[in-house]
Formats: C-alpha cells, sequence, structure tokens
C-alpha cells in the first residue's frame, strides 16, 4: 500500500519553528522598545566624603511661611525675595549651587529645614501655565507642574520668569525638563475632590527638546542592531526553506518520462502472432478425448 509523503521532511519542521520564534522575538523586541519609555539621563549620586551640611535661609521673610496652605499674600514677601535671588543667577551658578541630594521625601516631612534652599531637580513637565504678576519684572510668571521619578504622582510646582524659547505651554504637555530653584514651601492644592501638597520652587528651567517618550541614543542602538540580526537570521532561514520546500514540490517532475510508451494501436504483426500463442495454449491445455 503506498503511502504518501509527509510534507515535512528531515529538518524542516524544526527550521519553520525557528523561523516563528524569530518572528515571535523580532515582534516583542519592536513592541518593547516601543512601548518603553527611558528615564532622563541623570548621573547617579555616589557615596563620598560627607556632603556639606544643609543651611536653610534664616532671613526674616520666611517667618510668615506657613506649609500645607494655599498661596496666600503671607507668603508674598519670601515669594519675591526668592525671585530676586533667582533672577541675580546665571542658569550655571544656579545649577552649580543646587543641591541633588534633596529630593521630595525631605522636603514633604522637614520643609522646614529646606527654606530657601535651591533645590535640583529632573523630569517631565506635565502642565505649563502662563499668567500675568505685578511681582515680576516682566509681567509675567510661568508654573511647570514637573514630576520626577522618585515621586510620579506628586508633582512640584516651579515657578520661573523666562522660558526657553520655543517652550509648549499648556495644560497636556509632556517635555523633559531640568529646574533648580530655591524651595519655598508645601502648598496644598485642589486635585479633583482630594487635597494634596507640592513642593513650590522659584528658579530657572532648562528644556531638553527631545519628547520625554522618545526613544533614548543607546536604546535606539540597540533596537538597530538587534532588528538587524533577527532579520538577517530570519532571511536566511527562509530562503533556505522556501528552497527545500521547491524542490520537493519539483522532485515529481524531475524523475523524467517512463521508458515505455502505450499506444491506442497495434501493429498488425504484433496481433497476429498474440492470437496464435493464444491458439496454442488452448490446444495443450485441452482433455484428452
Amino acid at each position: 500500500m503506498h503511502r504518501p509523503s509527509p510534507f515535512f521532511h528531515g529538518s524542516e519542521l524544526p527550521r519553520l519553528a525557528l523561523l516563528t520564534a524569530l518572528a515571535v522575538a523580532g515582534c516583542c523586541a519592536v513592541w518593547y522598545f516601543a512601548n518603553h519609555r527611558p528615564a532622563p539621563a541623570e548621573p547617579p549620586l555616589r557615596a563620598g566624603p560627607p556632603p556639606a551640611p544643609v543651611q536653610p535661609d534664616k532671613s526674616e521673610v520666611f517667618e510668615t511661611v506657613t506649609d500645607r496652605t494655599p498661596m496666600s499674600f503671607r507668603d508674598n514677601a519670601a515669594y519675591v525675595y526668592l525671585l530676586d535671588k533667582a533672577r541675580s543667577k546665571t542658569p550655571s551658578e544656579l545649577a552649580a549651587e543646587a543641591r541633588r541630594d534633596v529630593f521630595l521625601t525631605h522636603l514633604w516631612e522637614r520643609p522646614e529645614l529646606y527654606r530657601g534652599v535651591p533645590v535640583h531637580i529632573q523630569g517631565a513637565a506635565l502642565r505649563v501655565v502662563r499668567f500675568e504678576s505685578k511681582l515680576s519684572k516682566t509681567g509675567w510668571l510661568y508654573e511647570a507642574w514637573i514630576v520626577t521619578p522618585d515621586a510620579r504622582r506628586y508633582p512640584y510646582d516651579c515657578v520661573f520668569e523666562e522660558p526657553p524659547d520655543g517652550f509648549p505651554i499648556g495644560t497636556e504637555v509632556n517635555e523633559r525638563v531640568v529646574f533648580n530653584g530655591y524651595f519655598l514651601k508645601v502648598m496644598k492644592y485642589q486635585a479633583g475632590d482630594t487635597a494634596r501638597g507640592a513642593p513650590v520652587l522659584i528658579g530657572k528651567i532648562g528644556w531638553d527638546r527631545r519628547p520625554v517618550d522618545a526613544p533614548a541614543e543607546e536604546s535606539n542602538r540597540v533596537l538597530f542592531w538587534s532588528m538587524v540580526v533577527l532579520g538577517t537570521m530570519f532571511l536566511i532561514s527562509l530562503l533556505r526553506w522556501v528552497y527545500q520546500m521547491l524542490n520537493f514540490l519539483a522532485l515529481p517532475h524531475r524523475r523524467g518520462a517512463p521508458d515505455r510508451t502505450f499506444k491506442d494501436e497495434i501493429p498488425p504483426e504484433d496481433l497476429q502472432a498474440w492470437v496464435e500463442s493464444q491458439e496454442g495454449g488452448e490446444d495443450d491445455q485441452s482433455p484428452e478425448r
């Protein structure tokens, strides 16, 4: 009994499984890098010699500042004081003196110990508004709500006078920024039906024009070479598999034509010889009488 030949021969099935695995791995890599949101590049803090102690500003303008309350006229003296102080510094000077070891936890738990201390933060500005103010020499102040990797649900309220050229303004933005500013207070504000608090910083902002959700340069490099390797392996395996399948499908045609051919017409002499052979066989097989 003739059995049909299997569809897969030899190593064709393992190679097809390898192609499938490569395709799945490539799709997973593309999905990961397309949805991965790398954190802004920020050199990590390293343990070293004891840092200089934090020295809060002892100016009398802070005597009327009260934490966990909305901004009010009682905060205006300190507000103007910090605006003037930030205005007198260049961005590089302010960045040089800003503390990088002060985080939201410090400001929230003991705000009185960090009053007027310059603080450095880096993160994403999610909301930027502009409003008129007589406290500013330009007549305008900008307010950016910035979230940082250490506290994504609790933003900083950062106030500045001079925005970078082309800096977007709106209630739904997503920009990579650096802010160096003096800590004023923990301000109470209403977020929907819940009262929350946000540290208020007054200083200067820096803007990275790359979108926050754009892959970093290193991620782009890894993605490119990963896709090159996966694509090359997939193409080689696919070509080999297709070549073997074509050979398999063309195999019946490569056996060649049969040596003997059958015709509908029989030559007369062949027919006569066959008839005579049949008659002789009948005589030999007849019973004796």
